[in-house]
């Protein structure tokens, strides 16, 4: 294999020669336009591929969306009880959509006590109330990933009014 490689590089630099005798990297080198522009295109070629695979990662809300989806489809339901409800600023809310419902659950023994952010999805909140219970799904497998509340799926128990 080696002596075949050998071969091609002798090929190409004979291929490559400068009128003066010069081989082709002697002369990439020493010459300023041909540096630049080899630099300029690696440069532009660099900042091409950190913008593709920058532009391909998904945002924060995404992932949260997609969290939310995967516990819908495959997350466990068990009772729980909401806490409390508060602003994305910790204050406690009297809205009746709040930004973020705490709640309380148990599993095997041990209490999770977890807060959701439902900024998002207003119309899914209404008409809670404080001490409710409710139905959450949560991962088996890491039972402190819970929900309360999807896009396609709700664990409060809804008022309905007449």
């Amino acid at each position: 294999m080696i002596p075949h490689l050998r071969h091609a590089v002798h090929f190409l630099n004979a291929r490559l020669w400068k009128p003066y005798g010069e081989p082709a990297v002697y002369a990439i080198i020493h010459h300023p336009r041909i540096t630049a522009s080899i630099a300029t295109g690696l440069i532009a070629l660099a900042v091409g591929i950190w913008w593709f695979i920058r532009s391909r990662r998904p945002s924060a809300e995404e992932l949260e969306r997609r969290r939310r989806e995967h516990l819908t489809l495959h997350g466990r339901i068990t009772d729980g009880l909401i806490l409390d409800a508060r602003t994305l600023a910790g204050e406690e809310s009297l809205d009746p959509t709040p930004e973020v419902l705490v709640y309380s659950y148990r599993l095997a023994g041990v209490t999770y006590n977890c807060a959701q952010d439902v900024s998002m999805l207003p119309d899914q909140v209404r008409g809670y109330r404080l001490d409710q219970p409710i139905s959450l799904r949560y991962d088996p497998r890491h039972p402190g990933n819970s929900i309360l509340v999807s896009e396609t799926w709700s664990g409060l128990w809804q008022r309905h009014y007449r």
